[in-house]
């Protein structure tokens, strides 16, 4: 009986020794750290001042879309481009790489395990906001509103304030709505593309008669490079708008 007993314990004690060696899977470990990673959210400080928080997978696509170059994050905006219960992302960011920096806006959808990129353009803000190497525009606004991107440009110079508006057609980014104002040397300039139309409408208010004149045309328009948000060109479109325009003033 006391030999039986003395194989039990000893059976016991094998059995305990064996549950507090046992290692974990090196894989399932490697697999559970990088979802905790994902689902941290980083402190970044945009504008110079402002802080704002953002995931930490949103950041590293970021960082890798502009690898080996200095850059900074003006402004991320987050709302929903689509139907699901997901917040997408919209991006400015500066590359500082070369002398006279530039800006591209990125578009990230969210499809619950991680962020992809969707559109990036670096022809919306183009250099003419730039006065050697400081900002012309004052200031930029950027959100996603009711499934639209909308854009908001602020100039002190030549260039006006300008409205961008983008939705989400066919799995494309495309645009719908554009806008300008420019408060000139003698007279308002007011610019509306109506792009589902094919409309363009200029308003131009001359300021330099004590009647204030008021000259308000419609033409018909399509912008020749297209009106998908990776395609679009600020500077072009508004040169193709100056032929419009030139045909009021004449």
């Amino acid at each position: 009986m006391k030999k039986l007993l003395s194989i039990f314990l000893f059976l016991l004690l094998l059995i305990s020794c064996k549950k507090e060696t046992t290692t974990p899977n090196p894989d399932s470990f490697t697999e559970i750290t990088i979802d905790t990673i994902s689902n941290q959210e980083v402190e970044i400080t945009v504008r110079d001042t402002v802080q704002i928080k953002i995931p930490q997978k949103l950041l590293t696509l970021i960082q890798n879309e502009f690898e080996g170059k200095k850059i900074e994050i003006l402004h991320v905006a987050f709302g929903k481009l689509d139907n699901d219960t997901l917040e997408d992302a919209v991006a400015i960011i500066q590359d500082q790489t070369s002398m006279k920096p530039s800006e591209s806006i990125l578009v990230f959808r969210n499809n619950s395990t991680n962020y992809t990129l969707m559109a990036h353009n670096r022809s919306i803000i183009t250099e003419e906001y730039y006065f050697t190497n400081a900002h012309t525009n004052s200031s930029k606004e950027i959100k996603i509103d009711k499934q639209h991107i909308k854009i908001n440009l602020y100039c002190y110079g030549p260039c006006g304030n300008t409205f961008l508006d983008f939705i989400v057609r066919n799995d494309d980014l495309v645009l719908h709505h554009f806008s300008t104002y420019d408060a000139g040397a003698g007279a308002q300039i007011e610019r509306e593309y109506l792009v589902d139309n094919d409309l363009v409408k200029i308003r131009i208010n001359n300021t330099m008669t004590e009647e204030m004149d008021v000259t308000e045309e419609k033409f018909p328009f399509t912008y020749s490079k297209g009106i998908r948000f990776i395609d679009l060109n600020t500077k072009d479109l508004f040169k193709e708008l100056g032929s419009l325009e030139s045909k009021i003033i004449l």
